[in-house]
C-alpha cells in the first residue's frame, strides 16, 4: 500500500510542471533525484519481477532499459560536440531527469493493474491542481511563471499557461490529465462510488474549460480526439450492460429509471443553452476563448507561425543531411541556426520538433530506440484484445496519452527536457506492458452458464 501511494505522489510530483520542478532546479536536485529514484525503482521492480513473465512479458521494460542507456551513451557524445557547453550541459541534465522518469514510470507499473491504478490515480490530483493554478491566473489577472514581455501575454489577460512553459504545453498536458481523470472514474465501482465518479467528471468539464482559455489550436484538437475516444467507449460500456440487463427481470421501480434519465435531459438543455449563449450574447462571446481561436485562425499571424514552423523543419534537415548520424551536439540547433548565413526562416528560434530535435543532436541510435519503443506501443495497442473490460479502458488510457504525447512532441518548441512528455511516453510504456501481456493479468476463465437458472440441462 505505501509503494501505492508513493506512486501517485511520483505522478503528482511530476504533472505539477515548475511548481515542483523550478525548486528542485533551485536545489540542485533535478537530475539527480529522478535518476536516483529511477534506479530505486528499478531495483525494486527487478525483486518483484513475475516468476514467470517470458519473452513478451520482458519486451516493454527491456526496450525502455535498452532506450536509457543508448541516450546516456548518445548525450556522453552530445555533451562533447556541444557548441555552448553550458547550455549543452544544461540540456543533458534535462534529458537525463526526463529519461529518468520514463524508466521510473514503467518501473512502479511493474505492467501489472495494481500499477496501472497506482499510476492512474496521481492524475485527478495534477488536473485539479492545474484547475486551481489557472483559476489563481484569472483571478489576478497576471501569469504566476511566465515573463513579461511575450506578445500573447500581454494582448489577451484571459489566456492561462499554468505552471508550464507556454499555453499550448498547458493545454496539451491538461489534456492528458483529462484523459488520466477519465480512465480513473472508469475504474470506480458503478454503485459505491456515485458521488466520487460525478466529482471527477466535473473536474474534467473545468480541466475542459481550461483547455479552451489556453486557445491553443493543438491543445484543443488533441483535447477534442481524447474526448471523443472516452466517450465512444463509455458509450459502448453502456450498451452492453444495458443489453445485458434485457433478458434478465424487469425493474422493480421504472420511476426509479426515468428520475435519472429526466436529469440527464435537463442537464443536457441547459448545457446546450449555455453554449449557445457563449456565442451568440454579445457580452460572452467577447470573452469566449474559443470564438477567439477560431477567428485568429484567419489571421496573417498565424500563416505566418505555421510558416516558421515548416522552414524551420526544413532547415534542421538540412543540417541533418550534412551530418554524420551520430548527432550534432546538446543544444546545437539553435547554433546551428544562428551561424547559417541563408536559414530561409523568418525568425531564429527552437526546432518545434522534439522528435527531430532527439535525431539531429544526438544522433540515430538515440532515435531508433525510441521508435522501437513506440513500435512496441503499436504492437500492443493492435494485439487482439483480452476477453474484458479492463483490457478496453487500458487501451483507451494508452491512446489517451499518445495523443498529447505527440501533440507535444511535434507542436511544442521542445519538451526535450520537459518532465510530464517523459511521464506519458512511461505511462503509454507502462499500458503497453499490461496489454503485451503480464502473467498476473492473464484472461480470467468464462463462467460456465447456470443450467439451473436457464432451464437447459
Amino acid at each position: 500500500m505505501r509503494a501505492e501511494v508513493l506512486t501517485t505522489l511520483f505522478v503528482l510530483a511530476v504533472a505539477a510542471g515548475d511548481l515542483t520542478l523550478y525548486p528542485l532546479i533551485h536545489l540542485r536536485l533535478a537530475t539527480v533525484l529522478p535518476v536516483g529514484v529511477a534506479v530505486v525503482a528499478v531495483w525494486w521492480a527487478a525483486f518483484r519481477w513475475p516468476p514467470r513473465a517470458g519473452l513478451r512479458g520482458a519486451a516493454v521494460p527491456a526496450a525502455m532499459l535498452l532506450f536509457a542507456a543508448t541516450v546516456a551513451c548518445s548525450a556522453a557524445l552530445a555533451l562533447r560536440r556541444a557548441p555552448d557547453p553550458v547550455e549543452g550541459r544544461t540540456e543533458v541534465q534535462g534529458l537525463l531527469a526526463g529519461v529518468a522518469i520514463a524508466v521510473t514510470t514503467v518501473a512502479l507499473s511493474r505492467g501489472s493493474w495494481r500499477g496501472l491504478t497506482a499510476l492512474r490515480r496521481g492524475w485527478p490530483l495534477a488536473l485539479f491542481l492545474a484547475v486551481l493554478v489557472a483559476a489563481v491566473e484569472l483571478l489576478t489577472g497576471r501569469h504566476l511563471w511566465i515573463p513579461s514581455g511575450l506578445s500573447w501575454a500581454e494582448t489577451s489577460r484571459t489566456i492561462v499557461a499554468g505552471a508550464f512553459r507556454n499555453p499550448n504545453d498547458f493545454a496539451l498536458a491538461v489534456t492528458a490529465m483529462i484523459s488520466g481523470t477519465l480512465s480513473h472514474a472508469a475504474t470506480l465501482p458503478r454503485h459505491r462510488s456515485r458521488p466520487l465518479r460525478a466529482a471527477l467528471h466535473a473536474l474534467v468539464v473545468a480541466g475542459v474549460v481550461v483547455v479552451a482559455l489556453t486557445e491553443s489550436r493543438s491543445g484543443l484538437l488533441a483535447c477534442v480526439l481524447v474526448l471523443t475516444v472516452h466517450a465512444a467507449v463509455g458509450l459502448h460500456r453502456r450498451r452492453a450492460r444495458v443489453g445485458g440487463r434485457s433478458g434478465g427481470p424487469p425493474h422493480p421501480d421504472p420511476a426509479r429509471r426515468r428520475h435519472p434519465r429526466a436529469i440527464g435531459v435537463g442537464l443536457t438543455v441547459a448545457a446546450c443553452a449555455v453554449l449557445a449563449a457563449a456565442f451568440l450574447v454579445p457580452a460572452l462571446a467577447a470573452r469566449n476563448p474559443v470564438l477567439h481561436l477560431a477567428t485568429s485562425a484567419a489571421e496573417p499571424g498565424t500563416a505566418r507561425s505555421d510558416r516558421l514552423r515548416l522552414d524551420l523543419l526544413r532547415a534542421a534537415l538540412r543540417y541533418l543531411r550534412d551530418s554524420d548520424g551520430l548527432g550534432t551536439g546538446a543544444a546545437s540547433f539553435e547554433v546551428l541556426l544562428a551561424r547559417d548565413p541563408a536559414p530561409g526562416v523568418a525568425s531564429r528560434t527552437w526546432l518545434h520538433d522534439t522528435f527531430l530535435e532527439l535525431l539531429l543532436q544526438y544522433g540515430a541510435p538515440a532515435a531508433l530506440a525510441l521508435a522501437a519503443l513506440l513500435l512496441l506501443v503499436v504492437a500492443a495497442l493492435v494485439r487482439p484484445p483480452r476477453r474484458g473490460r479492463r483490457s478496453r479502458l487500458v487501451r483507451v488510457e494508452a491512446l489517451g496519452f499518445v495523443v498529447p504525447y505527440l501533440g507535444l512532441g511535434c507542436a511544442s518548441a521542445t519538451v526535450l527536457t520537459t518532465p510530464i512528455w517523459w511521464l506519458l511516453f512511461g505511462e503509454t510504456a507502462a499500458a503497453a506492458w499490461w496489454l503485451l501481456g503480464s502473467p498476473d493479468e492473464g484472461v480470467q476463465p468464462r463462467a460456465r452458464p447456470d443450467h439451473a437458472a436457464t432451464g437447459q440441462g
